[in-house]
């Protein structure tokens, strides 16, 4: 969750990055790109259906945005879209290890998806720490984030498909050198992806290796989260997207939670997309959130049904995690709260994984929990990876 509020709309970012189709070596991007093949290939998740070259984020390093298959919130074979990088060093014997970033709320907007943005590096946490490393770096967009259909917001599952299905994508490269060996980092809404990934790698996908899973701030324990926010500010942009989302993909009535008057402006401010939340310190906000701030709810959708049935499904630790896992957490955060990060870190550890820890990082708000989260995150992956 990413909390600078651009006030900048869909068409006009749309406006900004639309170019030739044909550039290979730019990080603009022909809308043309994004657009759904008329097959899906059904039993085979990972597989690359296009990838276009990007420009090298770091000397002696590659990148490539890619278009993918993964699978949706009903299993159903759909195409997903993120970036791949990767060394241009020789591949070592064995392959380079793989550190899958899952990316805080962008917004739920095409134009939103992190491949798009004319910055698209900027907020890969970690992503020069690991290339340097030798490995490889992915970063998916999410269901639905540029590509045909709503974005779930904060359904886990479908967070979790994309952040692995990136991973075999990765090894469908032969450019990457990508093992089967794989770590995943993610921070807030990317949190709530890192843990669902942890949970579900090893029925998901046998045949990769995961190895460490790291969560900064994550979006875990969505009921206290959404009691603490819900008459803020962010909590009412973070709500009209979860609202548009669900009502959208889950058929739920908007208005038996949201007061029908302020309707018009909850779906205003979902237009919006939220960029460059971890290089900012302050939220930026538009007359739209702020007249929706403790006022939107009719009812409390974590307890009316059947809105609180998707709190209960997408809250996490409701199975373990066998691999080591890292929750790291800002004590200034007022947006996950750090009572909940705590409580996470509890919960896992009692399921069994007595390798999970919690890193707190004092004065760290939420913005700047991912960056913050880096120093720990690489010395934690690079303890597993030898």
């Amino acid at each position: 969750m990413r909390f600078k509020f651009a006030l900048v709309t869909a068409i006009v970012l749309t406006t900004l990055v639309v170019v030739s189709c044909g550039t290979k070596t730019s990080n603009a991007f022909s809308a043309s790109f994004y657009d759904t093949p008329s097959s899906i290939p059904a039993n085979a998740p990972g597989t690359i259906i296009r990838f276009e070259t990007m420009n090298a984020p770091f000397p002696e390093s590659q990148a490539w945005r890619v278009m993918y298959t993964s699978f949706g919130i009903n299993d159903e074979p759909i195409v997903v879209t993120g970036m791949v990088f990767a060394p241009t060093s020789p591949v070592p014997a064995g392959g380079r290890p793989v550190v899958s970033w899952s990316h805080p709320t962008t917004g739920i907007e095409d134009p939103c998806a992190p491949s798009r943005s004319p910055k698209p590096y900027d907020d890969v946490q970690g992503l020069a720490d690991f290339l340097n490393l030798g490995w490889v770096v992915v970063a998916t967009d999410y269901q639905g984030l540029g590509t045909d259909g709503m974005h779930p917001y904060l359904v886990g599952a479908s967070e979790a498909h994309g952040t692995i299905d990136i991973v075999r994508a990765a090894r469908n490269m032969n450019e990457t050198g990508a093992s089967s060996n794989y770590f995943v980092f993610g921070h807030s809404q990317g949190g709530q992806a890192a843990l669902f990934a942890g949970q579900l790698s090893e029925t998901y996908a046998p045949e990769l290796q995961l190895l460490g899973v790291a969560a900064a701030a994550p979006a875990g324990l969505l009921v206290p989260l959404f009691q603490a926010d819900k008459n803020t500010a962010a909590g009412a942009v973070l709500g009209s997207y979860a609202v548009v989302s669900w009502s959208d993909i889950f058929g739920y009535d908007e208005a038996t939670v949201v007061k029908p008057s302020l309707s018009e402006r909850v779906h205003a401010v979902t237009n919006k997309c939220v960029v460059g939340g971890s290089r900012l310190s302050d939220i930026e906000l538009g007359i739209n959130d702020l007249i929706l701030k403790g006022r939107m709810w009719s009812a409390d959708p974590a307890t009316t049904a059947p809105w609180s049935n998707q709190f209960a499904l997408n809250t996490a630790a409701q199975s373990p995690i066998t691999a080591p896992l890292l929750l790291t957490q800002g004590t200034a955060d007022k947006i996950i709260t750090p009572s909940t990060t705590a409580a996470l870190t509890a919960m896992y550890v009692a399921m069994g994984n007595t390798d999970a820890t919690e890193q707190l990082m004092d004065g760290v708000d939420h913005m700047k929990a991912g960056k913050a989260s880096v120093p720990y995150v690489v010395l934690f992956f690079q303890r597993l990876a030898n």
